[in-house]
C-alpha cells in the first residue's frame, strides 16, 4: 500500500507578512484514513527554539497497513524571527521507503532585506533534483504552512491565495472559507470554521476545518480525488503547554466486553 497522505498538507506557500501574530506551541496526534479504514498515525509539534519556531511532523502506518507497508514521513521546518516576521529558513521532507521516486525535499533559504524590501534565496533539491528559486516574499513549506492558515482564518473571511510548490513547481490556489458548522471529531462534536483548497484547476480540493476553540488548529481534513474521498485526517488528541484552556482528547469506549 502506497501512502498519499503527505499530499494533503504538501505545499509550499507566499504569503504576506504575519506583522506581530505569533503561533502558540502545541502538539497534536491525528488518525489517517482510508476507505473507513485507520491506516496511519501522525503527530504534531510546534515550539519556540532559538529565536524562531520549530515545527516537526512524523507519520507512520499503523494496523493492517503496516502489515502490507512500513512507511514513513518526517518533516522539519524552522522558522526565525526576522524583522518582526517569521521566515523560514530551513525545511526537510524525507519518506520511507521512498520506492521508484524520490520525493524527499531539502531547503535552505538565505534571506536579505534592504531599502524595505525582501529577498530570499533559496536554494537544496527536491526529487533528486536541484532547487534554485529567488522569492520576494516569506516562503511556507507543506509543514509550517499550517501557522498563517491558522493565523489569518475567521468566519466570513475573503479568500486567502497561497502559491504552493507541487513536485519543485510553484501553483497557485485559493483557500476558501465556507463558514462555520458543527463536525464530529474523534466522538466528540467540535465548532469548526470549513476551508476548501480550491481544486477548480484538477478537480481534485482539500477541504481542512479549523476550530476557534483550539486556537484554529486544524481538527478535520478531507482530501478528495475525481469526485470521490480518497483521504480523511481527524484529530485525536491535542494540547498546548502555552495555554492551559487548549486541551483535546477523542472519546474513549469503555464499554465493557462479555
Amino acid at each position: 500500500m502506497k501512502i498519499v497522505f503527505s499530499q494533503s498538507l504538501l505545499t509550499l506557500i507566499l504569503l504576506p507578512s504575519l506583522s506581530l501574530a505569533l503561533p502558540l506551541e502545541y502538539t497534536a496526534s491525528y488518525n489517517i484514513g482510508k476507505y473507513g479504514m485507520d491506516i496511519a498515525k501522525s503527530n504534531y509539534s510546534l515550539r519556540y527554539e532559538n529565536n524562531g519556531v520549530r515545527m516537526m511532523q512524523h507519520t507512520e502506518t499503523i494496523g493492517l497497513a503496516a502489515l502490507l507497508r512500513n512507511d514513513t514521513l518526517d518533516e522539519s521546518s524552522f522558522l526565525s524571527f526576522q524583522d518582526n516576521q517569521l521566515l523560514l529558513t530551513e525545511f526537510s521532507h524525507k519518506q520511507k521507503p521512498s520506492g521508484k521516486k524520490n520525493r524527499d525535499i531539502q531547503l535552505k533559504i538565505d534571506w536579505v532585506q534592504s531599502d524595505n524590501k525582501l529577498l530570499g534565496m533559496v536554494s537544496g533539491s527536491a526529487g533528486g533534483k536541484k532547487l534554485e528559486y529567488k522569492v520576494n516574499k516569506p516562503v511556507w513549506d507543506t509543514n509550517s504552512y499550517l501557522i498563517p492558515l491558522m493565523l489569518n482564518t475567521k468566519e466570513k473571511a475573503q479568500p486567502q491565495q497561497y502559491t504552493m510548490m507541487i513536485k519543485g513547481e510553484f501553483k497557485t490556489y485559493s483557500f476558501i472559507t465556507h463558514g462555520s458548522e458543527k463536525i464530529e471529531v474523534s466522538g466528540q462534536t467540535v465548532q469548526a470554521i470549513k476551508i476548501e483548497r480550491d481544486g477548480s484547476i484538477n478537480k481534485n480540493p482539500i477541504y481542512i476545518w479549523l476550530a476557534p476553540s483550539l486556537n484554529n488548529l486544524p481538527v478535520k481534513v478531507e482530501k478528495w480525488k475525481n469526485g470521490e474521498l480518497q483521504l480523511t485526517m481527524t484529530l485525536d488528541q491535542a494540547k498546548s503547554p502555552s495555554d492551559k484552556s487548549m486541551e483535546f482528547k477523542s472519546v474513549v469506549n469503555n464499554t465493557e466486553e462479555f
